[in-house]
């Protein structure tokens, strides 16, 4: 991040009041800024930005980069805008309309309320603040010469430029972000033709198109103060619908013996009649029904929410221990009824892969995401990968035959797509009633989503907090057919409240105290020190707090910003076992959660755990403290 220049300023000035003389001020004495701003640096460079000088002055935007504030701009050369008039039969800058300045100037500028991206900040993917049409712009870094290229074809020829309100980086061509809808997107690139034609085959691209909710009306710019940590919060001021394809090259089909549709509508019908076998051979013949095979294996590859294939976005590695176990999330698909999980890290070679599973139980390779391809479209983004994505038996026999642990706000496809989830902004966002497709409001409470914080004692950083008289249920997502214990992570605290948990609206227990930390509760929890036992006393002594219906929490979880202290050895962060429950993937279920005590105390929901009675039954081999 660039340095705060104003520092040396007030330092200055401090100095100045503080010293013993007495003697009056004089003007001299006052700093003067003579830096240029980013308006100043273009304007001042006109041979090399005259055009685009002239499109943010068209915009209205050349006066607000002429203020203070924390500016990225990419600005594009003269020869660059050559480049982008001449593909478009225009012979300067003056015969474009003005939609289209507007659409080139937002397109070019990040502002961000904490600072602005230098190269240093940059990683391959995106930069995590939007810019001014409220796009990701990418980044690709090449791995042989070190350039950085933004958008996939734009390089960065000078950069780093700092000024007064910003960074400036020089560009060899205009940034363009798609217009198109995901299938048209999709459609213009001739090295996945065949999964384009089986999607228009199946007419699944139909399901593609949302893009905006008209009927949303934001209830205001603020919402509620959250007075614990003195936040702001806001409200979503837009509810965008958003999708992530993961789709499979011609190449990688042709290597499995797939050249036609016909090949490929076979081996969908050779993996889902089998993962699905009630339903074999009734849909076959209907390619739009979602229960036929090859619409399955089509549906299987998209997400319902838009989020990109970087840290930060699809996984996080924020409060793992660094590099010693994979940070990995489960999202819901499009394939009604199908999850599919997302791995990263020094286990996987620190290359992304779906349905990975590589243990001395299984070996299940998966596919890898090639992250550096994203192709990014008006509502959607997608990625290419390197093997056959498919729900078949390896994945719901192996890959998901283990316990699953879904950060709340992963099961709320909104808050990706809409900028929420995992924000750059440390925004803390309260969700209005209807805003989130897969949560229930019974009756009128404050719901929030609070941004990842380093400290926090929350898994991956982030939290579900509400306050009032809640009374709110969040779907589970859809696991294959089986006895599961559902889990609910959280931490105790003082100034929380009680809560009673249902499941598919059937109370499960009694209330939970969530004052109650496994120190202060110790006899009703059974938390022990581990310190001096054995390993078969800590086996034994981890059953005993499970047959309480507690469990520590993850070793694969750090104490906040420090990575040396192991959330398992804490006493104030807990699994609290709600339910067993025979779940269905043909039918959705709901947690839901309801406040008991009159006092509107906070409640808070860090995650969500399914694990298989195979796993935390296991006759063989005992659940593993991850």
């Amino acid at each position: 991040m660039k340095t705060n220049k104003y520092i040396v300023v007030i330092c200055s000035l401090i100095a100045l009041l503080m010293s013993s003389c007495v003697e009056e001020l004089k003007t001299e004495n006052y700093y003067t800024f003579t830096g240029e701003m980013v308006t100043d640096y273009l304007v001042n460079r006109e041979d090399q930005f005259s055009d685009f000088v002239y499109v943010l002055g068209r915009s209205g935007v050349k006066e607000l980069l002429a203020a203070y504030g924390n500016y990225t701009c990419f600005a594009p050369t003269n020869e660059a805008f050559d480049l982008y008039l001449a593909e478009r039969g225009k012979s300067s800058v003056q015969e474009l309309t003005d939609e289209e300045c507007d659409t080139i100037s937002y397109g070019h500028v990040i502002k961000s309320e904490l600072d602005c991206f230098m190269t240093t900040d940059m990683d391959n993917g995106i930069i995590g603040t939007t810019n001014m049409n409220d796009r990701y712009i990418q980044v690709l870094i090449d791995s042989l010469t070190g350039d950085y290229y933004i958008n996939r074809n734009s390089k960065i020829i000078i950069r780093d430029e700092e000024v007064e309100n910003g960074v400036v980086h020089i560009i060899d061509h205009v940034l363009m972000h798609s217009i198109a809808a995901l299938p048209d997107l999709m459609m213009e690139n001739p090295d996945i033709s065949l999964f384009c034609e089986a999607m228009q085959l199946t007419h699944f691209q139909d399901s593609l198109q949302l893009y905006m909710d008209e009927s949303y009306v934001a209830p205001g710019e603020h919402g509620e103060y959250y007075a614990r940590h003195g936040w702001e919060t806001w409200y979503p001021q837009k509810r965008r619908f958003g999708y992530t394809g993961f789709i499979e090259t011609n190449d990688v089909f042709a290597a499995k013996g797939i050249n036609t549709v016909e090949d490929l509508a076979a081996y969908a019908k050779s993996k889902y009649d089998v993962t699905f076998p009630k339903d074999a051979g009734k849909y076959d013949d209907d390619y739009t029904h979602p229960k036929n095979p090859l619409n399955r294996f089509v549906a299987y590859h998209f997400l319902d929410r838009k989020i990109y294939a970087s840290e930060g976005q699809l996984f996080t590695y924020m409060h793992y221990p660094e590099g010693a176990y994979d940070a990995y999330d489960f999202y819901e698909t499009m394939c009604k009824g199908t999850i599919l999980k997302v791995q990263c890290g020094r286990r996987s070679s620190w290359d992304l892969h779906i349905n990975r599973r590589w243990d001395a139980q299984y070996q299940v390779r998966g596919s890898i995401v090639n992250k550096s391809t994203a192709y990014d479209g008006n509502n959607a983004v997608y990625y290419t990968i390197d093997n056959i994505l498919a729900y078949d038996t390896d994945v719901t026999m192996k890959v998901l035959n283990d316990r699953m642990r879904f950060d709340a706000a992963t099961l709320m496809p909104e808050l990706a797509t809409n900028g929420i989830f995992r924000n750059k902004e440390e925004k803390c966002y309260q969700l209005p009633d209807g805003y989130v497709k897969n949560m229930k409001m019974y009756q009128e409470a404050t719901v929030w989503y609070s941004y990842p914080v380093w400290g926090f004692w929350c898994w991956q950083g982030d939290e579900i907090i509400a306050q009032g008289q809640y009374d709110f249920a969040i779907k589970l997502p859809p696991v294959p057919e089986g006895t599961y214990e559902i889990r609910y992570g959280y931490v105790p605290m003082t100034q929380r409240g009680v809560t009673q948990v249902y499941v598919d609206d059937i109370p499960c227990g009694i209330p939970i105290d969530l004052t109650l930390n496994a120190s202060s509760s110790s006899p009703k929890v059974g938390w022990f020190s581990e310190e001096g036992l054995t390993p078969d006393e800590i086996v034994k002594n981890d059953k005993s707090m499970h047959n309480r219906g507690y469990m520590r929490a993850p070793d694969t979880q750090t104490m906040g910003a420090n990575e040396d202290s192991n959330a398992r050895t804490l006493q104030n962060l807990l699994r609290r076992i709600v339910a067993t429950e025979y779940l269905t993937s043909d039918k959705d279920h709901y947690i839901r959660f309801r406040a008991v005590d009159e006092n509107g105390k906070e409640f808070m929901l860090d995650y969500v755990e399914l694990c298989p009675k195979t796993v935390y039954d296991s006759p063989t081999v005992p659940e593993d403290s991850h």
